[in-house]
């Protein structure tokens, strides 16, 4: 099924490891990793926490490392597109943002996934809405 242009996807989102790795994609082909924004809480370790274009590892990513994920602690997840900016609400409070001045969008942009690494993570109660 196809996104939406500008859209909010929530979700709830649980790791039962210390590694944390919470990781989503949005606005990709639902094929291939990397091909839309990648985002992931936790990520490397529990040590860093990015919303990265097409490549989790580039430069131009958004990422914060005062947060890390609780082992077992479930997490509400909310991501939104409205025009060029991608917001990540983690339990309510905005976690990063992403503007983009060439948003991702139409064929091959337009799925979401879940993803993980090296963790075991669960994920429930999937809501897509357009904005």
């Amino acid at each position: 099924m196809r996104l939406p242009r500008d859209v909010a996807v929530e979700f709830d989102a649980r790791s039962e490891s210390g590694a944390g790795d919470i990781k989503f994609e949005i606005f990709g082909n639902g094929r291939d990793h990397a091909s839309g924004y990648v985002c992931v809480f936790g990520g490397w370790g529990n040590q860093i926490s990015v919303i990265a274009r097409q490549d989790e590892h580039g430069a131009d990513r958004k990422e914060r490392r005062d947060v890390k994920v609780e082992p077992g602690r479930t997490y509400h997840m909310r991501v939104e597109r409205a025009g060029r900016e991608l917001r990540w609400l983690v339990d309510g409070r905005l976690f990063l943002a992403y503007d983009d001045p060439r948003p991702l969008e139409g064929a091959g942009h337009d799925r979401f996934g879940f993803s993980s690494w090296e963790a075991d993570v669960f994920y429930d109660g999937l809501r897509i809405r357009p904005l």
